[in-house]
């Protein structure tokens, strides 16, 4: 519910985004006693072997449209090699991370080991990637943003785990099933409003197709329902004032 009340996402996705999240950590919880090091064959008489140690302090940046399922997608191995951890949420969806910290308090994890800092990039999230103690920095948002994150970390030669945005393209061929590839098609430029950056922003189709696909693409397009999270819609809020200018700005400039 959180999830959905702060993102704006039909409620049956953000249910799945937070068994995804779950899944993260039961996939690394089984990971944690299988981290193991190496023996490299030098020659007689030389032992070579490496050992794993964690990084220390990892910080990750979280962005607006799927917060819960990104924050534990890098915070589950963290921790599950010893690390501590912490988020910087995206100041318009951080109530879901805030509940993932209640959630670890129950399960006494020890205090200190997963953190939460709320607040806006230029502050909170600068600070994080500019600390000469973060010994990792994993960031997921825009391209800008994630330039001037690996700017900042470079002064302390930080490594950075990037997933910046993108520009997804479909591609149907005649042969395809034509019903089931409009589905698709409609379903991976709408999911989350097409707020995610795997939206399916690009379509490429065969020219001998391309009359009677775009007209099963405009008749889906048609039929999608608008309303709030909890109504399950096809098509939720967007996330803040500020996107919804963004986006009718785009429209207008389309037009």
């Amino acid at each position: 519910m959180l999830e959905m009340l702060d993102t704006g996402k039909p409620l049956n996705v953000a249910e799945k985004d937070i068994e995804l999240g779950a899944r993260y950590f039961e996939y690394y919880a089984g990971v944690v006693d299988k981290v193991l090091g190496e023996t490299i064959p030098l020659g007689e008489n030389i032992v070579d072997f490496t050992r794993r140690e964690p990084i220390g302090v990892t910080a990750h940046i979280v962005p607006w449209n799927a917060p819960f399922q990104i924050a534990c997608r890098s915070v589950a191995p963290a921790l599950a090699v010893g690390n501590t951890a912490v988020i910087k949420p995206a100041e318009d969806t951080p109530l879901s991370t805030l509940k993932l910290a209640e959630i670890c308090e129950q399960v006494d994890l020890p205090n200190g080991v997963l953190n939460i800092v709320t607040g806006y990039g230029e502050e909170a999230g600068a600070a994080l990637a500019s600390h000469p103690d973060v010994g990792h920095i994993t960031f997921t948002g825009s391209v800008s943003t994630g330039i001037a994150v690996m700017k900042m970390a470079a002064e302390n030669v930080t490594p950075v785990t990037l997933e910046l945005g993108g520009k997804s393209p479909n591609i149907v061929f005649e042969d395809a099933h034509l019903d089931h590839a409009a589905h698709v098609v409609v379903q991976s430029i709408t999911f989350c409003s097409g707020q995610v950056c795997i939206a399916g922003s690009r379509l490429l189709v065969e020219r001998s197709i391309a009359p009677q696909f775009i007209e099963r693409i405009k008749k889906r397009m048609k039929a999608l329902t608008i309303g709030p999270g909890e109504a399950n819609p096809d098509l939720g809020p967007l996330v803040s004032r500020s996107q919804l200018e963004r986006v009718e700005a785009y429209v207008q400039y389309a037009q």
